[in-house]
């Protein structure tokens, strides 16, 4: 969440029988009840937006969780930083960063593994010039994906360094999740499978532009139910 725009917004459709998840990405510029999705939780609240986004998927949106990005990326400081692959370089010459030592350059990554702290993980998962137009929404799953690794890597053996972690993580999210709920999605979650989907134009949407000239994106046709069917048929793959 960035200035109360929701501009990451991710559903996770979790199949305890199955033992898998699907995350699935909505891009903050899709253009639904004549605003950007991104912007309702801003107007609304997050009881709207959860009605909204319901009646978008077609899926029943139980709970829900805020995250403010620099936030976010003092979450992952406290997990000691989390391991992220990029399977090709990440290279955007309008974003300026400094080091440690204070010398400022533009972002770039090459291709590989890379442990990252919170801000460089917030850098990865915000870089979106001169990149594929949904490449960032692929790599802030990539990046959930590391936390939740990391999350695992503690095991339930370590039951206080775990418990210290979830109030932590309480302290900086919006959530109508209860501390014994996730602490249970934590202890039944362990070996879940995770499918990564995107909902962009290289499947059911495409980008036009509004009256006044903002750049957003559509269903094809124009037509919300493509992105019900797309969204139910990956989710039963």
């Amino acid at each position: 969440m960035n200035q109360k725009n929701t501009d990451t917004i991710i559903i996770a459709s979790i199949d305890m029988i199955e033992n898998r998840a699907t995350l699935i990405s909505i891009p903050r510029d899709l253009y639904y009840k004549n605003s950007k999705i991104n912007s309702i939780y801003l107007r609304f609240g997050a009881d709207v937006l959860k009605s909204n986004i319901s009646e978008l998927t077609g899926l029943r949106i139980d709970k829900y969780v805020l995250v403010e990005m620099y936030a976010f990326a003092d979450l992952v400081n406290v997990l000691g930083g989390i391991d992220v692959e990029l399977t090709e370089p990440l290279i955007d010459p309008t974003y300026r960063v400094r080091d440690a030592n204070g010398k400022w350059s533009t972002l770039y990554y090459p291709a590989g593994v890379h442990h990252v702290n919170g801000v460089e993980a917030l850098r990865i998962a915000r870089a979106r010039h001169f990149t594929p137009v949904f490449s960032r929404d692929l790599r802030q799953q990539q990046i959930l994906g590391a936390v939740r690794n990391k999350l695992m890597s503690i095991g339930m053996t370590d039951i206080g360094k775990l418990t210290k972690m979830i109030r932590l993580g309480f302290k900086y999210v919006e959530t109508d999740i209860s501390w014994l709920e996730a602490f249970n999605l934590y202890k039944n979650c362990q070996d879940v499978s995770i499918k990564n989907v995107v909902v962009n134009t290289d499947n059911v949407l495409y980008a036009t532009y509004t009256d006044y000239g903002a750049w957003i994106v559509m269903p094809l046709d124009n037509d919300f139910k493509v992105i019900k069917k797309f969204i139910e048929e990956k989710i039963a793959e």
